[in-house]
């Protein structure tokens, strides 16, 4: 992915980063369906996917949503792909 693509993504997923940062650190629990309203799209099939490594904590440049929630200083505690939740937990 370019440079361009990249920045379209962390856009994407800049409303994810807006609302953890306005929890000042608090522990935060989202359904996946909380989080697609956030960013206004649907999660990539690569979310909900068993083995997918999506919610790592790796924030590589391809990886925008990580970069998102590291942003606001949060990290991925916990995942349910069953129960389609994820908790983010502030990293320090």
């Amino acid at each position: 992915m370019d440079a361009t693509g990249r920045g379209m993504q962390l856009r994407k997923y800049q409303p994810l980063l807006s609302h953890l940062q306005r929890r000042k650190g608090r522990p935060e629990m989202l359904s996946f369906e909380d989080i697609e309203k956030l960013i206004g799209a649907e999660l990539p099939p690569s979310a909900v996917k068993s083995r997918s490594s999506f919610w790592s904590n790796n924030y590589r440049d391809e990886n925008s949503h990580a970069r998102a929630w590291s942003r606001a200083g949060y990290r991925v505690a916990y995942v349910d792909r069953e129960d389609r939740v994820v908790r983010f937990e502030r990293t320090h």
